[in-house]
């Protein structure tokens, strides 16, 4: 089976899944959109050339104010992924839009496993979408965060 198959294979079980019946990959674009809690819009892309899965969705932009705060926090958050969850954020050029976006190889995804990444990745916007606010504000909780779960007091990454 070749990929797009398997991409088109994936998105209808994740459609059956959420009672979407209709749910597709867009025929031009390769791509289609879910809308989760009246505010989290995720985008899912099929890239044909890498033969892959794209996950995308747009938290907010970056604020003027206290973009240096939000982008030191995103730079935190992206170095290892410990905390986005493997997922990458980054700002959009144009707009100043922060997306999160994540990938995966579509010979590594089977229909649980698919389900499972979407609400992993669901699960990781809702989370920056709130947190976002609290940086840019500066408030204690949002700056206090650890940098993973198993992180020393000082913030620093345990391995091993």
């Amino acid at each position: 089976m070749n990929h797009r198959a398997i991409a088109e294979q994936l998105i209808t079980s994740l459609g059956k899944t959420l009672n979407l019946a209709e749910l597709k990959l867009d025929d031009v674009t390769h791509s289609c959109v879910l809308l989760f809690d009246e505010n989290i819009v995720l985008n899912i892309e099929f890239d044909g050339n890498g033969g892959q899965l794209i996950l995308s969705a747009y938290l907010d932009e970056i604020p003027s104010e206290s973009a240096d705060r939000v982008m030191r926090e995103m730079m935190i958050a992206n170095l290892y992924w410990h905390r986005t969850d493997g997922a990458t954020l980054g700002l959009e050029e144009l707009t100043g839009g922060i997306i999160l976006a994540d990938r995966r190889p579509i010979a590594v995804l089977d229909e649980s496993g698919f389900e499972k990444w979407v609400e992993g990745f669901v699960n990781q916007t809702e989370r920056w979408k709130k947190r976002l606010p609290e940086i840019a504000a500066g408030t204690e909780e949002a700056m206090s965060a650890p940098a993973h779960p198993m992180a020393g007091q000082d913030g620093a990454a345990i391995f091993g």
